[in-house]
């Protein structure tokens, strides 16, 4: 599977828009927190960034993890990464690649979490990505899904925004269900409502 260039061009024109790069509202970091709290991340973690956009939430992770962690972020935005490197240059412990997620060759079983965040949608082939994450975790690894929104704001969005994003949808709970456990995850848990959507799914093989 080759990197979806109309996609990567489609996000490379997003760079400066608010949803990217505008500092993070308290609404939106207790949000974040929540999430952290439930991905029980620590210092020492080596954690996959799928879709880090400019790096807001790098710097963040980063953090989290402390110096003897690491952070793996991709996007498929050479626009994107052109911003998180930026912003990221001073963190040791944060490693920043364009790549698509499908087709990334992982240091297998060598990871503790990977968080998507804002990006599961615009996978091309879901079942693909999850399986290519998989192989990188850890035995008890954690896999999370977040968005600040629900899935039927978000789908809506898209639906609304650009042709190359018109499909990028969020599946259903069963969908995500026979994806996650196809690969050998057991949802720990899932909410999809006021406070956003927000997944997580242990890696049981």
């Amino acid at each position: 599977m080759r990197l979806n260039l109309t996609k990567a061009a489609f996000f490379d024109t997003q760079v400066a828009e608010k949803w990217a790069a505008a500092e993070y509202s308290p609404v939106e970091t207790a949000k974040i927190h929540r999430m952290l709290d439930l991905a029980h991340i620590a210092y020492g973690h080596k954690v996959i960034e799928p879709g880090c956009g400019t790096g807001r939430l790098t710097e963040i992770l980063s953090k989290s993890v402390g110096p003897h962690g690491s952070i793996l972020s991709m996007d498929l935005s050479p626009g994107m990464i052109h911003d998180c490197t930026r912003k990221t240059w001073s963190f040791q412990n944060v490693k920043v690649v364009c790549s698509s997620v499908e087709d990334f060759s992982f240091e297998e079983n060598g990871f503790d979490l990977v968080i998507c965040h804002n990006v599961f949608p615009h996978f091309d082939d879901k079942p693909r990505a999850v399986r290519n994450l998989a192989r990188a975790l850890k035995p008890s690894g954690k896999f999370i899904v977040f968005h600040f929104m629900n899935s039927d704001w978000i789908n809506d969005l898209h639906r609304k925004t650009h042709p190359c994003i018109l499909n990028d949808l969020i599946p259903t709970p069963n969908a995500m269900e026979e994806i996650f456990h196809a690969e050998g995850f057991r949802i720990e848990h899932f909410s999809d409502d006021e406070k956003g959507y927000l997944l997580c799914a242990i890696f049981s093989k």
